[in-house]
C-alpha cells in the first residue's frame, strides 16, 4: 500500500512535469501577431518616408525652376509677347505643381507621425508580451526543476520499497495497477473495499486481517489491505 502511494505520487508528478514541459515549449500567443503587425507598420512607415524624401527632392527642383522662371519673366531679357506669355504659363504650372508638392508633404508628415506613433505603441506592447513570456518561462523552469527533484525522490523511494517484495508479487501488483487505474491495493474500512465500495464477506475480511496471505476483493479484484 505504501508502494502504491509512492507510485500514485510518481504518476501525479509525471503528469505535472509533462504539462509544465509542454507549456515551456509554447510561445506567448500575443508575440507572433504583434511582431507581424509591427513589421507591417514599419514597412508602411518606410514607404511614407521614401515618398516624403522623393517629394522633397522634387520640390527642391521645382522651386529652383520656379525661381529661375520668375527671374526671367522680370529681368527684361525677353521682349517677345508670345515668348513672355509662354514663360508665364510655364511659371504658373510650376507654381501649381509646387503647391501640390507642399500639400503632399503635409499629408505625408501626418502619415509618418501616425505610423511612428503606431510603431511605438506596437513596440511597447511587444516588449510587454516578451517580458510576460520570459517571466512565465522563468516560473516554468523553476517548476520543472522542482518537479524533477520530487520525481527523483519518489523514484528513489520506490526503488527501496520494491526491493522488499517477491518478484512474482511485484509483477502481480504492476499488472493490477495497469488494469485498475493505478490502484492495485485497496484498504478495508468498515467492512468495505475502499476500491469499489462493496461490502466484503466475513470470511474474506478475516483472511485479510490475518495477514498470512494475499487476498483479492471478490468484486473488483484489487489486493486488499487492512491496518
Amino acid at each position: 500500500y505504501t508502494l502504491q502511494e509512492v507510485d500514485l505520487n510518481l504518476d501525479r508528478v509525471g503528469r505535472e512535469l509533462a504539462q509544465a514541459e509542454a507549456e515551456a515549449q509554447k510561445t506567448e500567443p500575443a508575440i507572433g501577431p504583434l511582431e507581424a503587425a509591427l513589421k507591417a507598420e514599419e514597412a508602411r512607415l518606410k514607404d511614407a518616408e521614401t515618398r516624403q524624401y522623393d517629394n522633397r527632392m522634387e520640390t527642391a527642383v521645382r522651386r529652383e525652376r520656379s525661381q529661375l522662371l520668375e527671374a526671367r519673366l522680370y529681368d527684361g531679357s525677353i521682349a517677345n509677347i508670345r515668348d513672355l506669355e509662354s514663360l508665364r504659363q510655364e511659371s504658373d504650372s510650376v507654381r501649381r505643381l509646387l503647391e501640390q508638392n507642399e500639400t503632399l508633404s503635409l499629408e505625408l508628415s501626418i502619415e509618418i507621425e501616425d505610423a511612428q506613433a503606431r510603431c511605438a505603441a506596437l513596440s511597447h506592447q511587444l516588449a510587454e508580451a516578451k517580458a510576460r513570456w520570459q517571466s512565465q518561462q522563468a516560473d516554468l523552469s523553476n517548476t520543472i526543476t522542482q518537479l524533477r527533484a520530487r520525481q527523483q525522490e519518489y523514484e528513489n523511494q520506490r526503488e527501496r520499497l520494491a526491493a522488499q517484495f517477491d518478484p512474482v508479487d511485484l509483477q502481480n501488483y504492476e499488472t493490477l495497477r495497469q488494469t485498475k487505474g493505478g490502484r492495485a491495493i485497496a484498504k478495508v474500512e468498515r467492512d468495505l473495499c475502499q476500491g469499489c465500495r462493496m461490502s466484503l464477506p466475513t470470511q474474506l475480511r478475516q483472511r485479510v486481517r490475518s495477514g498470512r496471505q494475499t487476498v483479492n476483493c471478490s468484486s473488483c479484484g484489487r489486493l486488499l489491505f487492512a491496518d
